[in-house]
């Protein structure tokens, strides 16, 4: 199985054109988009040359198949149906249909290329073909045109990642934590793989790390977490110890993410908090989930491909209806850099337990997608959506906390938003990112035909 990583993404870029409409032009405009597109961090393949025929179009598809991810296919004129029927077909990967500017801007002038059309047929064609694809519209030197495109890629990314998702599970959920393991159909419907280490033997291989090998990597956490001199030095070894072991497996069996078993066997037997373990991988790009929320862990990754940001999972703790905001907290885990800036991430001892090390800070103020992938009653796939704003004001709760004023209320009071979630079932951890996201993930759900529904 090849994970698809934001420097490996496979694409290639081709060009139609029509012998009827200017060629001449047209053949300018490639050499332009071909200079333009270099500054996008992917692996390109770009097909030097005008298609102009089906055949051409075959012959192209099929040096592709097999050898890329995605598929760029500019409409530098019009071209009928059979173009992107034979390469989509043929290469059997996502495609991005690229619309460019009329150039003839003058009144009266001919309509000397015309992409608009047969990007618009392309469009009805994949439809019907039942095959995914996104529109861009635009220059390639364009920096709007550009950004588009560059989140074009992350929603292709993220949606291979739904395709080959695997995560590690360390131990059984904790009792009574039902939903953190999802049904065999859930996983079969999502096509996600799920690989389980055991607990016992995890803290056995952490603790036989010797003390001199994790010196490095304290250093590097000490940098960007303040008041860790003020912890037990055992906790902060036994991070140190079992965050290396993780790093390791995760390599080894190429996962995406993590989903832990934090509590209580961590307090009693290994003595030392999981959050600031899950903290850090997913601060460096890898999510982590508490309470072994396989799904939970699905739904960070996911906000974290299409974000570039890392992803925080939180329980919904309070309510405020006269301002319309909620509480997400959880007991010391969240990415670093997730932190207000003017305190930072905190060092402290889990609220509980009294054991270390967990995060301590309030969110950092911003707007925010809220994602939880689930399932209903019946064990099928759903997910539920929401846009949000975390709040500029101090940690609420001793952990890792955000006061998020929803938005997009479609005229529903607090009391109504959050009663709808609640009575319809969804899970107690939610998935949160910073920047609004809210419309890939509609787009990507809907492809992978996954009902949703709206915080």
């Amino acid at each position: 199985m090849r994970t698809i990583s934001s420097r490996n993404l496979r694409v290639a870029y081709v060009s139609f054109g029509r012998q009827t409409f200017d060629l001449e032009q047209a053949s300018e405009l490639v050499q332009a988009s071909m200079q333009a597109l270099r500054s996008q961090d992917v692996e390109w393949t770009m097909v030097e040359g005008l298609i102009t025929s089906v055949d051409g179009a075959q012959a192209k598809a099929n040096q592709l198949y097999g050898h890329i991810d995605v598929l760029l296919a500019q409409f530098t004129t019009f071209v009928d149906g059979r173009f992107i029927t034979t390469m989509a077909t043929t290469c059997q990967v996502p495609v991005i249909v690229w619309a460019i500017p009329e150039p003839n801007r003058a009144h009266g002038q001919r309509l000397s290329l015309n992409s608009f059309t047969g990007v618009n047929m392309a469009g009805r064609v994949l439809n019907q073909l039942g095959i995914p694809f996104r529109f861009v519209y635009g220059d390639a030197a364009d920096v709007a045109f550009q950004t588009r495109l560059h989140r074009s890629f992350l929603f292709w990314k993220a949606w291979h990642h739904l395709h080959q998702f695997t995560v590690i599970t360390v131990g059984e959920a904790p009792d009574g934590f039902f939903f953190s393991i999802p049904s065999a159909a859930a996983v079969k419907q999502l096509g996600i793989r799920v690989l389980q280490l055991n607990l016992d033997e995890t803290f056995a291989r952490a603790l036989a790390v010797p003390d001199g090998e994790v010196e490095d990597e304290l250093a590097r956490v000490q940098s960007s977490v303040r008041g860790m001199e003020r912890l037990s030095v055992e906790n902060v070894l036994k991070f140190s110890k079992i965050l290396m072991v993780l790093r390791e497996d995760l390599v080894r069996v190429d996962a995406n993410a993590v989903a832990v078993r934090c509590w209580p066997e961590f307090f009693t037997q290994f003595g030392a908090a999981a959050c600031s373990v899950i903290s850090a991988l997913s601060e460096d790009g890898t999510m982590g989930a508490c309470e072994a929320d396989i799904l939970g862990a699905l739904s960070m990754d996911i906000l974290y491909q299409l974000t570039e940001s890392p992803a925080y999972l939180g329980d919904l703790v309070e309510m405020n209806p006269t301002d319309g905001t909620v509480t997400f907290w959880h007991c010391g885990a969240g990415a670093f850099s997730l932190a207000r800036p003017d305190t930072g991430a905190q060092a402290g001892v889990h609220p509980n337990r009294n054991i270390g090390f967990t995060l301590e800070f309030g969110l950092k103020p911003g707007v925010v997608t809220i994602l939880r992938i689930g399932e209903d009653a019946e064990g099928n796939v759903r997910a539920l959506i929401g846009r949000g704003e975390v709040l500029d004001e101090p940690q609420r709760f001793r952990g890792t906390s955000g006061r998020v004023r929803l938005l997009d209320g479609r005229d529903e009071d607090l009391v109504t938003r959050v009663s709808r979630v609640i009575e319809d079932g969804f899970e107690p951890h939610y998935a949160i990112a910073y920047g609004d996201v809210f419309d890939d993930l509609t787009r990507l759900f809907k492809l992978m035909r996954i009902p949703v529904a709206r915080f």
